[in-house]
């Protein structure tokens, strides 16, 4: 890589941080062979060279929503579910975030764009208001792999659990990517496990809808660029009504924890 592109690939950074990316890395678009058809960088943005991924984590004490408000004489046992897990968790460690990440997205995507390189971007995830939308994809996916794109860009690896899971927040980071022209530096891919793996298991476990599935042979020992598990997501979606189980998996799950429960 040239002078240029390092220093541009520093500006890029610097620029996601100062607008609250906690995480981002940069991945080759050779790093995508073995994308679905039309799925791939290059596919989306003719001539695309890298693809950033950036990501913010998630506020522990909400993923932790079901130790709170247990002996609340306001919020009584028919109402307490609802309203942490579809009104504080779907609030603060969804909407909140992927607001965030959408805005920097927008702010890497036009500042690649005004140096000329044709770029793009995606929302983070289908809320509520575009389930229509999701519905209409091929097994629910998205336009395009936020997960893919932050592991082959070293930020974490896939976990049991079919998120990434990251050395420093363990699974409860949320994503959003720029595919981009720009000849950025890419980053080197995690060298060792952020997963636990079969040793652990307890996102499987703890699956309030058994809406995991992993897959039949797996290496433990090896970091994990591609997903070693399936998630039956709208069993997913339709289980968390009645087993109040939302974000479970991210929550059980011990690597990357900065604080903890007394």
């Amino acid at each position: 890589m040239t002078a240029a592109s390092t220093l541009l690939t520093e500006e890029v950074k610097d620029l996601a941080r100062r607008e609250g990316a906690y995480l981002i890395g940069v991945a080759d678009v050779d790093r995508f062979e073995g994308a679905p058809r039309g799925h791939h960088p290059a596919e989306i943005v003719r001539g695309a060279r890298t693809v950033i991924s950036f990501g913010i984590p998630l506020v522990e004490q909400v993923a932790d929503w079901e130790e709170m408000f247990r002996d609340s004489e306001i919020l009584n046992p028919e109402i307490r579910k609802t309203m942490l897990q579809d009104y504080l968790y779907s609030t603060v460690n969804y909407n909140f975030i992927n607001d965030r990440l959408d805005q920097i997205a927008l702010r890497l995507t036009l500042y690649l764009q005004s140096h000329g390189f044709r770029s793009t971007t995606f929302p983070a995830t289908f809320g509520p208001a575009y389930q229509k939308f999701h519905e209409m994809m091929p097994g629910w996916m998205g336009l395009f792999s936020q997960r893919h794109a932050a592991v082959r860009a070293g930020l974490g690896e896939f976990g049991l659990n079919n998120v990434v899971v990251t050395p420093e927040y363990g699974p409860r980071v949320r994503f959003n990517s720029v595919i981009t022209q720009a000849p950025l530096t890419p980053s080197p891919l995690l060298q060792e496990k952020a997963c636990r793996g079969s040793g652990c298991a307890l996102c499987v476990e703890s699956c309030g809808g058994q809406a995991i599935t992993l897959l039949p042979s797996f290496d433990d020992h090896e970091v994990w660029l591609n997903p070693v598990s399936r998630t039956n997501k709208p069993l997913c979606r339709e289980k968390r009504k009645v087993e109040f189980c939302y974000g479970r998996c991210l929550q059980v799950c011990p690597v990357g924890r900065h604080t903890r429960s007394e």
